[in-house]
């Protein structure tokens, strides 16, 4: 009885260490593409790069829309853009396939 409360108690700790760096490894990578996004900000001020105007739209709902493109997501996209600027589906359609293009 004892080997099987040993083996049950060495199984939990070594989850328990698992699912503790898993964590560490996710937050890691958050702070990783976070440091690249604003590298790539840069970068892209420095040349001067401008997509179209994104004028009214909240900076977080504009990077949703963003992953939404690069995810090939477009009609999320749209759903999105509508959302935030109440403009009709073939204005947000063309000014999403504006900004996919200047990526």
């Amino acid at each position: 009885m004892l080997i099987v409360e040993f083996t049950l108690a060495a199984i939990f700790v070594v989850l328990v260490l698992l699912l503790i760096t898993a964590a560490g490894n996710l937050s890691s990578t958050a702070r990783t593409v976070e440091r690249v996004e604003r590298k790539l900000d840069r970068v892209i001020a420095h040349l001067g790069i401008e997509g179209p105007a994104a004028d009214g739209i909240p900076p977080d709902v504009l990077a949703e829309i963003d992953r939404c493109i690069w995810s090939d997501r477009r009609a999320e996209a749209i759903k999105l853009y509508r959302g935030a600027t109440g403009h009709d589906a073939v204005v947000a359609k063309e000014w999403i396939n504006r900004r996919a293009t200047s990526y």
